[in-house]
């Protein structure tokens, strides 16, 4: 009985974790009007995301590596096994073209994160960007304007918002259940 509901519990949260996906495909039209950045900008991050999966897969195979971009700028999450893989894998999207700039935050370390880790990581992104429309009738902040990602209990902040913004977004990052840090990579705007 007990095997039972820890895999019920599994599915739940890869399930919870697959749809974190569909927005892409179900709500594209209406959050990509509500996009600070150009249909193109957005077009060019899927693109780079796409691409630095395919052009940097052979240099951390076994490793966990992430890769999110927002208005070109590409954030890369996860474990490697060595110093060098890091630094490989930076340059490799840092040569890649419209990529504007790149935030390594690869650890390096012997093992991935365990399958608990990671789906405790998609409760504190989905607790974080919950709070975040919750908070908007409060604070005026656009939860779509927001992108959350978390590795490890550490969550990066992304988005083009005013200082304002910017201090609503981390308040409600770091008071959320589970966050050990806040790292915000926000560019601001008038």
């Amino acid at each position: 009985m007990v095997k039972a509901y820890k895999f019920y519990i599994l599915f739940i949260l890869i399930s919870f974790h697959l749809v974190g996906c569909a927005p892409i495909a179900v709500v594209s039209a209406p959050s990509s009007y509500a996009d600070k950045r150009t249909t193109e900008v957005q077009f060019n991050d899927q693109k780079i995301e796409i691409q630095s999966i395919l052009n940097t897969q052979d240099i951390y195979s076994g490793s966990n590596v992430s890769f999110v971009s927002y208005n070109q700028t590409v954030l890369i999450t996860g474990e490697v096994r060595s110093e060098e893989t890091k630094d490989l894998v930076g340059e490799q999207i840092q040569k890649m073209p419209n990529v504007k700039g790149v935030k390594n935050f690869l650890l390096v370390t012997p093992e991935n994160s365990s399958l608990k880790s990671e789906a405790n990581d998609t409760l504190i992104t989905a607790n974080i960007k919950s709070r975040l429309f919750i908070q908007e009738n409060e604070t005026q902040l656009f939860p779509l304007h927001v992108k959350v990602v978390t590795e490890r209990q550490v969550v990066y902040l992304m988005g083009i918002l005013s200082e304002k913004d910017v201090a609503s977004a981390i308040k409600i990052a770091k008071s959320s259940r589970g966050v050990k840090k806040v790292v915000p990579l926000f560019e601001m705007v008038e």
